[in-house]
């Protein structure tokens, strides 16, 4: 009896094979094992007329699994199923519903029809990780939408919904219901009036002038000499589509993927991808069983606390803002109100979405105010006594089942606790503005935090756009960057330049580099995270203490228009500042330092370190519970590019033992020997022979994350 596929006669000669591992349907070996021997029986009788292909459980397919490599001979493999199913002699429709992606992707556009519901979506995100399609959707889409189409889906990795897709002429039909129905309708009128099968191969080749404008229009937009292959070979398939034969187009694509499979890029953003893809779907499972939080407050006026506010109205809240004074209040009520002015001036909103936003937002003194509000936020920006007090004062405003967080980036898990004396119903969200468009959110909880407050804050955080990632007591984001920073200014205390550094680790994939994410920070906020460093000694005691000078000299950072860069209005980016590097070799001559010449290759090696040995220590202590969370926070949080995959990754692929050279190396320089030692977690990884990824659950008894909260 079949496992993976079920075979339906609805109507006589007419069969409906159905992929029946909900809720997915991955396209794994034995799926289409079953699939392809089910379609070669079907195919074989005589009296067949037309063949459907759905999937149950509420999508079509989600495709290959990426998370499991297989092993070559465990075919068929994904082409050579929808050439069968392209070569079909009678008409084959899909039945598209739910998530139809990568190979169900695939698979729909092999079919000759489609037919599909109208909440579908459908999307190639292969190039996500690194790859083209596989299985002969370079030649086949663009016969059927057209290059430009064909191009941006396969390109950009972004999904179709129904219409968009209807338009394109990629769905046949849309229907609300009874998909079963309508797909049975559709081979039935084909078969009625005579059509037969529509295989791309029999499809006209789009127009030679248009294909080539479009090839050379996205030729032209691609990043040159990058290490991701896959956005030009997709470029060069396409084009292969008006130049080749069809078969022979088939091998290219084949030719193309393989090329890219043995990248380090490739496996990389595959890395980041599956990554991403277990925190989405644990937000997706907050989003179904978190309570309604519709009344939101706010302690604070700053600007953090007036982004925050926007986000909340654009996000659907009712929103009320509570100040100590009037006063206050009223300067935090204009900073909301430049928002919406710059939002409207964007065109990112229009007059009658600012109006609907001030209808849902209104205004308090004291904590008294927000007494209704089920989700209050504290967002103070003072030091953090003061905030604490506040904290201690909202915990006992607050009614029963309120939810208290806090925000920006000195809070802490336990921190909290203390002063709000409220542990089930408190949390820390961090949405850090390091990075432009940046999307993360960390929910910093303790072992006390109640699984419905977690959920509740996570719905809401998904409501901004911003993907929630658990964290226990502290965050992963701010604790790789310190390390980072740490391992940067033992390199500018031996020789190098803050904008070497910088440089150095732009070019190799950081947005921003560590300097420039410290002015973004505020210098203030990096001193005080450096001395409360859970490992590594007293900063106080180190040769130079860079931050500390600048802070002293009145360089905050980018707020205050000076810190390591100097930020005119010319360049909001910030421009180098020759004072700064003065500072510097004042600073080292006074201490008798020798400067030495420091290339991008030792900078590099040595700052990865340190984020590597600062990702250790989160592991090692039960902070998170897998690496490639470390590294996510740190692709969506500081603005490392997926194909470098992030530091813990970066440290697999370059070796443990060059990572315990290099921090042995680094534990050499005085007062460094406790920060620099390696991590007795990187000691035993290399012992037993693993590696950051294998690492699943942190070590046993050091306060593990609790699975009730952790990205499956």
């Amino acid at each position: 009896m079949s496992q993976f596929v079920k075979l339906e006669e609805p109507r006589a000669g007419i069969v409906r094979l159905v992929m029946a591992r909900p809720p997915a349907n991955l396209l794994v070996a034995p799926m289409r094992r079953e699939l392809d021997a089910c379609l070669a029986a079907v195919l074989a009788r005589s009296d067949l007329r037309g063949i459907l292909l759905a999937g149950t459980g509420g999508s079509f397919s989600m495709g290959l699994n990426p998370a499991q490599a297989e092993k070559p001979g465990e075919g068929p493999g994904l082409a050579e199923l929808c050439a069968r199913i392209d070569g079909a002699n009678v008409p084959v429709v899909a039945e598209l519903q739910g998530m139809v992606m990568g190979g169900g992707a695939e698979l729909a556009i092999a079919a000759h029809y489609r037919v599909a519901l109208h909440d579908v979506l459908i999307g190639l995100p292969d190039v996500m990780m690194g790859l083209p399609p596989q299985a002969g959707t370079t030649q086949r889409l663009p016969r059927v939408v057209g290059a430009e189409a064909a191009l941006h889906l396969m390109l950009t990795g972004q999904s179709l919904s129904a219409p968009k897709a209807q338009r394109a002429g990629l769905l046949d039909a849309v229907v609300t219901a009874d998909l079963p129905g309508a797909g049975l309708r559709l081979v039935g009128e084909l078969i009625d009036a005579g059509v037969g099968p529509r295989p791309a191969s029999d499809m006209p080749v789009p127009d030679f002038s248009v294909l080539g404008a479009a090839v050379a229009r996205r030729r032209a937009s691609l990043q040159a000499n990058s290490p991701v292959l896959a956005p030009a070979r997709i470029v060069d398939c396409v084009e292969a589509v008006a130049l080749l034969p069809y078969q022979a187009g088939l091998a290219f694509e084949a030719a193309a993927v393989e090329e890219c499979l043995g990248t380090q890029a490739a496996d990389a953003m595959r890395h980041a991808f599956l990554a991403e893809r277990r925190a989405q779907k644990q937000a997706n499972d907050w989003m179904v069983r978190a309570r309604k939080v519709s009344r939101v407050g706010i302690w604070g006026t700053g600007t953090a606390a007036a982004g925050l506010a926007a986000g909340m109205l654009a996000a659907g809240s009712t929103v009320r803002m509570a100040a100590r004074d009037a006063g206050m209040l009223e300067q935090g009520v204009a900073a909301v109100d430049g928002l919406f002015e710059a939002a409207l001036g964007a065109r990112r909103i229009d007059k009658g979405g600012r109006e609907a936003f001030w209808a849902r937002f209104s205004g308090g003194t004291g904590i008294s105010a927000l007494g209704d509000c089920e989700l209050v936020f504290e967002a103070g920006t003072g030091p953090w006594a003061a905030r604490a007090r506040d904290l201690a004062s909202l915990g006992a405003a607050l009614p029963r089942g309120a939810i208290l967080a806090a925000t920006g980036p000195l809070a802490s898990g336990p921190a909290l606790v203390r002063a709000a004396r409220r542990p089930a119903e408190t949390l820390w969200l961090h949405m850090p503005e390091l990075v432009a468009d940046g999307r993360l959110a960390e929910l910093v909880i303790t072992p006390a935090t109640a699984p419905d407050t977690v959920a509740a804050v996570a719905a809401l955080a998904r409501r901004m756009n911003r993907l929630p990632l658990p964290a226990q007591d502290e965050s992963p984001l701010l604790g790789v960057l310190v390390g980072a920073l740490e391992a940067a200014d033992t390199l500018v205390e031996e020789g190098a330049s803050p904008y070497a550094v910088d440089a150095a680790l732009r070019a190799w994939g950081f947005s921003a580099g560590p300097f420039q994410l410290a002015d973004r920070l505020g210098l203030e906020t990096v001193l005080a995270l450096r001395a409360r460093l859970a490992d590594g000694g007293d900063p106080v005691r180190r040769p130079i203490l860079l931050p500390g000078q600048l802070v002293a000299e009145g360089r905050p950072g980018r707020t205050g228009g000076r810190g390591y860069y100097l930020y005119p209005g010319s360049a909001p980016g910030g421009q180098p500042d020759p004072a700064v590097t003065a500072i510097i070799a004042s600073a080292r001559e006074v201490l008798g330092l020798s400067p030495r010449a420091i290339d991008a290759q030792e900078i590099c090696l040595k700052v990865l370190a340190g984020m590597a040995q600062a990702g250790a220590r989160l592991l090692r202590r039960g902070v998170v519970r897998r690496a490639d969370d470390i590294d996510l926070v740190m692709v969506l949080g500081a603005g490392i590019v997926r194909w470098r995959g992030g530091p813990m990754h970066a440290a697999d692929a370059g070796g443990l033992l060059v990572l315990r050279r290099a921090l042995l190396q680094m534990a050499e320089r005085p007062g460094r020997h406790e920060m620099w030692t390696p991590d007795p977690l990187i000691r035993d990884l290399i012992k037993t022979g693993r590696h950051f990824s294998d690492v699943r659950s942190g070590v046993a008894g050091t306060g593990i994350l609790p699975d009730r909260l952790s990205p499956a």
